[in-house]
């Protein structure tokens, strides 16, 4: 659910350009159930996901000079963080990876505006809004693009047999490694504030 300025809306249905228009702001957490695609990515033998992923959208409209005068953009800037079991590519076992999510957005009516936007635009990518928006769809999509190309530990605990025996049965060059300490958890909230200080995104509250 969506809970902002004492309203409560449907986190995949929300009207995006009221959203954006009245300057609102919301947070809130998703669980990684609600995200098959992300669960997809979880390797078989992961541990339990320790805590949901912490959230928020704020939203905004901006006056742009035009040929005509002036014209509205509509904004969506979106934080996300937490964390995901993945496996490491290196060693074969999971290991949990911290993610988080920075991005801004130009709210657009159609496809063919989003499609005539500028491609080396680095400010903000193009959404076709609705007054259904699934922020779900939105936030899992943004998730999938911070994964690692190829997962793997800063250092892994040990090294698989496949790499440690070479496919004539002999012995492979390969150390035994250290297994590293244990990292301090990250605090998905912690990572949501350090990312509104540091100016996630220009838009005020409702």
């Amino acid at each position: 659910m969506v809970r902002d300025s004492g309203k409560t809306t449907q986190l995949d249905a929300v009207d995006i350009f009221e959203f954006a228009r009245n300057h609102r702001e919301a947070t809130g957490v998703l669980s990684l159930d609600a995200m098959p695609r992300m669960v997809a990515e979880v390797p078989v033998d992961a541990p339990a996901p320790r805590a949901p992923f912490a959230w928020r959208v704020c939203g905004g409209v901006t006056k742009e000079p035009a040929a005509d005068g002036e014209r509205e953009e509509r904004w969506l800037t979106l934080a996300v963080a937490g964390s995901l079991w993945l496996e490491c590519q290196r060693c074969l076992a999971p290991y949990e990876q911290a993610l988080q999510v920075e991005a801004r957005y130009a709210i657009v009516d159609t496809e063919a505006e989003a499609d005539a936007r500028p491609m080396d635009d680095d400010e903000a990518d193009a959404i076709v809004g609705s007054r259904q928006f699934d922020l779900v769809e939105l936030i899992e999509e943004e998730l999938l693009l911070s994964l690692p190309l190829v997962p793997k530990h800063d250092v892994c605990p040990s090294v698989h047999d496949s790499l440690l025996t070479g496919v004539d049965g002999s012995e492979s060059s390969f150390d035994e490694m250290e297994a590293p300490e244990e990292p301090e958890k990250p605090n998905p909230f912690a990572a949501l504030k350090s990312l509104k200080d540091g100016g996630a995104g220009s838009n005020g509250k409702s």
